[in-house]
């Protein structure tokens, strides 16, 4: 499928002009990892209702949350064999069949917020979104912002040095773990649906992930710290298997493209922008110590981190780097 963006514009112009399309019934399974008071979690069903309201209920989005698929790697192998049609989770996943998607958890790439959305609401975003489906198949419908992954640890980590040796759980990416252990720590790969309970029984020694999420999984009653790393800006990314994709009436493709780039994208832009104090202030009322580290010296430990680890993705990194 060509650029997203020109797609949407299509799409968008065919409204304006009073064309009603008739959509044929269609059913599509939704799977993502967490739990219904998550943001994310939230913005997913904004966009199964508004895909059932464009149609008039003739496209159903079926959501199958907390990891009722699976985790995410599962079901993002579930977008090749049919048991999963939409998946909705951090795009640093899409690693395990894309070279370019390394690109997505690069630590300290964005400067703010407008940067991220300069970078996957325009060109830039497009040219990744193409090189991943031509690596592996899989079709990024849209981009949705998250908040910085901060690290939450039980024992306080002021600079890089209080790392050494501990355990920390990190997405089963690449990117992750190289990272991780380039700053010093002994990162843990492991699927989100374990980590409450690993950190709970001492399996590790902290899990590092955005404001909302640590809020919502109640990781406060298993760590003590809440480290102001703001590590990573990684996007939301909801994926289909072009092949799927591609087998769906134009109409329903352009509906489930307008859907998701709408509503449901602004919802979750809107909250994370204006949550991240809030949460903040929600997760130390709730017993946890707020440590403010000097990042520069996180980001000293990864100079030469991607041309070293990743040389793959070094022109796609600049392009990101120079949209400011």
């Amino acid at each position: 499928m060509r650029v997203v963006l020109k797609t949407l514009a299509a799409a968008a112009v065919a409204g304006l002009i009073g064309l009603q399309p008739a959509f044929a019934e269609t059913t599509l399974r939704l799977g993502h990892v967490w739990p219904p008071n998550e943001i994310q979690a939230e913005a997913a069903q904004i966009f199964a209702d508004k895909v059932a309201e464009m149609s008039g209920g003739t496209v159903e989005i079926q959501i199958f949350g907390a990891s009722a698929l699976g985790n995410d790697r599962d079901m993002l192998e579930g977008l090749n064999i049919g048991t999963v049609d939409i998946w909705v989770g951090g795009a640093g996943v899409l690693t395990a069949a894309s070279e370019t998607a390394a690109i997505f958890t690069v630590p300290f790439m964005f400067d703010e917020f407008a940067h991220f959305q300069e970078v996957y609401d325009g060109a830039v975003g497009e040219t990744i979104a193409e090189r991943i489906a031509g690596e592996s198949g899989h079709q990024i419908l849209a981009y949705w912002m998250r908040g910085p992954r901060w690290l939450t640890t039980k024992a306080r980590v002021d600079t890089p040095a209080d790392l050494a040796g501990l355990k920390v759980r990190v997405p089963d990416s690449p990117v992750f773990v190289r990272s991780w252990r380039q700053l010093g720590a002994a990162p843990s790969p492991m699927a989100f649906g374990e980590v409450f309970t690993a950190l709970q029984q001492g399996v590790i020694d902290g899990q590092e992930n955005p404001l909302s999420l640590i809020y919502t999984a109640r990781f406060s009653e298993v760590v003590d710290y809440l480290v102001k790393t703001q590590h990573v800006l990684e996007p939301i990314v909801m994926v289909m298997s072009a092949q799927r994709l591609n087998a769906l009436d134009a109409e329903v493709r352009d509906l489930l493209l307008q859907a998701s780039n709408g509503e449901a994208k602004t919802y979750v832009a809107e909250r994370v922008m204006a949550g991240e104090e809030d949460f903040v202030e929600r997760l130390v009322a709730q017993g946890m110590t707020l440590v403010e580290v000097d990042k520069s010296l996180f980001q000293e430990r990864l100079e030469g981190f991607v041309d070293a680890e990743f040389p793959g993705i070094t022109e796609v990194h600049e392009m990101i780097r120079s949209a400011r």
